[in-house]
C-alpha cells in the first residue's frame, strides 16, 4: 500500500512534467522528423528535452495543461 500511495504521491506533483514529456516531447520530435527528414537520436533528445523543460516550466509557473 506504501508503494501505491508514493506512486499516486509522485504523479499527482509532477505529472505536468511527465506530460511535458511525453505529449510535447513527442510533438516536438514529429515535427523535427517532418522538417530534417532523418531522425536520429540525438535530435530526438533535444525535441524529448524541449517537452521536458516545458513541463518544468509548466510546474514551476503554476500552468494546468490537464486537470
Amino acid at each position: 500500500m506504501r508503494v501505491l500511495k508514493v506512486f499516486f504521491s509522485h504523479v499527482t506533483d509532477w505529472g505536468i512534467v511527465w506530460f511535458g514529456l511525453l505529449f510535447w516531447g513527442s510533438i516536438f520530435n514529429a515535427i523535427s522528423v517532418v522538417i530534417l527528414d532523418d531522425p536520429n537520436l540525438i535530435i530526438t533528445l533535444i525535441a524529448y528535452s524541449f517537452g521536458l523543460l516545458l513541463g518544468f516550466a509548466g510546474k514551476y509557473k503554476g500552468w494546468s495543461w490537464i486537470n
